[in-house]
């Protein structure tokens, strides 16, 4: 369970600094984060990091003649200098036109698992060494690259306008990566996972024969020519789809009116299949928390429903200036201002199994990796990228890896118009719990 509370003890150093900074600025917001963890990587079938990190600093956002200033440190016993960089720092700061979180209590709880404080790096070596033997074991050739690691951590915000709330978290996440270069064919997968518990060392594996096995596909080459085609996106494929829909209801692009939905709240924009939510309590999500990274209680959040446009993801600022409610969805580090994320996203799933999609699907693709969309014009729904494991569809099954293709959709068309099916199965890929979505019409290109 996450600790909580809402009220400073004056009598404490926390509280009697707060007192004194509450006599030298207009309104503050005080951020305390602090966190250890533990690390080991393999790299090229070898041990290559055992890697022990401790983190901690304190940031301070001051009102001073109406404009805020920011300061932060890595040390966090100077509140002093912090407070007094931050007040000297509000006159070139952003005009203070919106409130610090004020009290409030979340009604939720979410998992923490003391055992991520308490990691053996023993035990994550033989984890490593273990995935190493499992992927041999399928395919002898591949170099096994793997990291495994977590750690806890806590963060505290108070705020002149009485918030005073403290978070504690765990997490754990495992990367396994197979690679093969060969002449004239390079051949490379993987797997991830993130959660807030420990994750128990046969799901790693059972994730690193998935891996091995899918691998075994890649390395047999499929021809195909340019032109349209059925394509079924893997969860792992599909976030790199949807990031235009992410991009578009982020309040920075509502505020800025750079978003073509800033006049479409409560407007039908995608198949009536397409639910998206933000979830921050999901039982198996990592993302997420009771507070957001200015103390605001989160919510969960559906910001597509039946294909309906129902919100937008808000810092204190961007609510403000949009003439929105807060949403409790800012995001940062002791180092950063707050500007707004989404916690964990869910896509409800569809009616049709996985195995009638891969039938629907003949002739055409199984994308599981895209390679370079982060270069895409997501305001404009576009989505182009290089398809770095995709697969030949052929009697319900992968019969082959395609080389040298890419693809160039229009995330906000293909959803709207495109799409066959959504499948009942879903995974995890990081913090995104997404189905299988089988369109239909993809332009892809091939040389």
């Amino acid at each position: 369970m996450k600790e909580t509370t809402n009220r400073v003890d004056e009598t404490s150093s926390v509280g009697r600094f707060t007192s004194k900074l509450g006599t030298m600025a207009e309104a503050f917001e005080m951020y305390q984060a602090e966190g250890r963890s533990l690390n080991v990587s393999f790299e090229n079938d070898r041990l290559s990091e055992i890697r022990q990190g401790q983190n901690s600093g304190v940031s301070i956002r001051a009102v001073k003649n109406g404009k805020i200033g920011f300061s932060y440190s890595s040390k966090p016993d100077e509140l002093d200098y912090v407070a007094n960089a931050a007040i000297r720092m509000a006159p070139y700061g952003k005009l203070y036109d919106y409130e610090f979180a004020g009290e409030a209590v979340s009604p939720h709880t979410r998992p923490y698992d003391p055992g991520c404080a308490e990691l053996n790096p023993d035990k994550l070596v033989a984890i490593c060494n273990h995935v190493k033997e499992t992927v041999k074991a399928i395919d002898a050739e591949a170099l096994v690259d793997c990291s495994v690691g977590g750690g806890v951590g806590k963060a505290r915000i108070v705020t002149s306008n009485g918030q005073d709330c403290l978070e504690q978290e765990s997490s754990f996440s495992f990367f396994v990566s197979l690679r093969l270069a060969e002449e004239g064919n390079f051949v490379q997968n993987y797997r991830f996972g993130m959660a807030n518990e420990v994750i128990p060392e046969d799901k790693i594996l059972e994730e690193a024969r998935d891996a091995a096995e899918e691998f075994q596909i890649a390395r047999r080459n499929a021809p195909f020519a340019k032109g349209k085609y059925p394509v079924l996106f893997a969860p792992s494929a599909l976030g790199d789809i949807l990031m235009p829909i992410g991009v578009s209801v982020n309040g920075t692009t509502i505020e800025k009116k750079t978003s073509r939905f800033v006049e479409s709240l409560g407007d039908k924009l995608f198949d009536e299949r397409l639910t998206l939510v933000d979830d921050p309590f999901h039982q198996d999500g990592p993302g997420g928390g009771l507070y957001d990274g200015e103390g605001v209680p989160t919510q969960k959040r559906a910001f597509i429903e039946k294909g309906v446009l129902t919100g937008f993801m808000h810092t204190l600022s961007t609510a403000k200036r949009c003439g929105h409610q807060p949403t409790g969805n800012a995001q940062r580090s002791v180092s950063s201002q707050p500007s707004p994320g989404m916690h964990n996203l869910v896509m409800a799933g569809g009616n049709d199994p996985l195995s009638e999609l891969m039938a629907k699907a003949q002739g055409g693709l199984y994308i599981s990796q895209l390679l370079g969309t982060f270069t895409s014009n997501f305001l404009a729904g576009q989505v182009s990228g290089n398809i770095s494991l995709g697969f030949l569809v052929d009697g319900g099954k992968r019969v082959g890896r395609v080389k040298n293709c890419a693809l160039n959709v229009n995330t906000f068309d293909l959803l709207k118009s495109a799409i066959i099916g959504i499948s009942k199965e879903r995974e995890w890929v990081g913090g995104r719990y997404l189905p299988w979505l089988l369109v239909d019409g993809v332009q892809i290109s091939a040389r």
